[in-house]
């Protein structure tokens, strides 16, 4: 036998019309800007309608599927004549995105729902003169986790004329780059005792749900500002979610402490009769406290700098804001307070988490109109 044959080219066997498409657009995507737009519109897209601010479901994951797929199908498959045509396909593309875009900013935060018992009351205020009375203040009494609790809401009187401190702590839960800030304000009683009440900014969630970053940017949740004793927002945290917190003064007079109490009261109230959507991003714990609180203007891009409220230490620490400390490892220490709260008693709680003050010295209450450095 001849070994000498020429060896035959290898048949052309064509991938199916399916693997094509996909590796068509995918390929695109990466390669040039509008490719890359087309990817990211069509998966914020398929992640908005599969979320569903009413709760993801099989139902809306497969219309978030269809949706992806049909984006697919506009942006390189197999269309009609007339449609083949690339502003055509763009056109297309520009309607499916915009209707998706149209109906997740449209849909109202409801103001009723089945909500979860620790979220369930929203506060009321009843000013007359120097003293508020403040409704639906959160005081669990937590026994052996955070949902094994009696459920206790209390009502409380506060002269703000005897408003004198005021308190920013951050807790962790794992990430240090990410955390949760709440506030807390302090009031001189007769006796020259002090009494506490702590705001925090939070996501109100319904029955059944789980807290998700991801789902946090796709209106999952609304927002909730929730007024608690100390003995519960610092002590679940501390004690059952075994989360790291640590406590700054802030620095500030009588007068810009009650401007600061004040706007968290008026933002409370108007969360309650406009109810609005929680984001993980740019509506949250920490960037509600510098826009509505502190009365300052978040850019329309903020940075990481804003955004990343676990670093806010560290800021601080390099901008000079952070007193009584040698180092920002000791003001860090000092501040923590995670001990102090696990070994103190009910009745002197909130004693026991002021040992130690590390002074944080910003302009609380006096920033109205100013925009935030990106």
């Amino acid at each position: 036998m001849n070994s000498n044959l020429p060896v035959p080219p290898p048949l052309h066997v064509s991938a199916p019309v399916r693997h094509r498409v996909i590796h068509h657009v995918f390929g695109v995507a990466w390669r040039t800007p509008l490719g890359f737009l087309w990817l990211v519109l069509t998966a914020w897209c398929t992640m908005a309608i599969g979320f569903a601010p009413d709760g993801p479901s099989a139902i809306t994951w497969s219309m978030g599927a269809a949706c992806a797929l049909a984006c697919g199908a506009l942006a390189a498959g197999p269309l009609p004549t007339f449609a083949r045509a690339r502003v055509v396909r763009w056109m297309g593309l520009a309607v499916l995105w915009g209707s998706v875009v149209t109906w997740f900013w449209l849909v109202p935060a409801p103001a009723h729902a089945d909500w979860q018992p620790d979220v369930q009351d929203t506060a009321t205020f009843a000013v007359t003169g120097d003293e508020v009375t403040v409704s639906g203040i959160r005081n669990f009494r937590y026994r052996s986790s955070d949902t094994d609790c009696e459920e206790v809401w209390v009502e409380r009187t506060y002269d703000l004329s005897q408003l004198r401190t005021v308190d920013l702590f951050f807790s962790f839960w794992g990430p240090q780059r990410i955390c949760h800030n709440f506030v807390s304000f302090g009031f001189e009683r007769a006796d020259g005792t002090m009494m506490y009440l702590a705001a925090s900014i939070e996501a109100r969630k319904r029955v059944g749900q789980q807290y998700s970053a991801v789902g946090g940017l796709f209106r999952q949740y609304t927002l909730i500002y929730v007024w608690a004793d100390e003995r519960d927002v610092v002590r679940v945290r501390t004690n059952f979610r075994g989360e790291t917190v640590r406590r700054y003064r802030i620095e500030c007079t009588p007068e810009n402490a009650r401007i600061l109490f004040e706007r968290y009261a008026l933002h409370s109230i108007e969360v309650v009769h406009a109810p609005c959507w929680y984001n993980a991003v740019t509506q949250s714990c920490g960037v509600d406290i510098l826009r509505t609180a502190l009365g300052q203007r978040i850019p329309l891009f903020p940075s990481p700098r804003l955004l990343l409220n676990g670093t806010w230490e560290q800021q601080a620490w390099d901008d000079g804001w952070v007193k009584s400390a040698a180092s920002f490892a000791d003001a860090k220490q000092q501040a923590d307070i995670t001990d102090d709260a696990k070994h103190a008693g009910m009745d002197d709680f909130s004693q026991a988490i002021r040992k130690r003050d590390v002074s944080l010295q910003i302009r609380a209450g006096d920033g109205a109109g100013e925009e935030v450095e990106p």
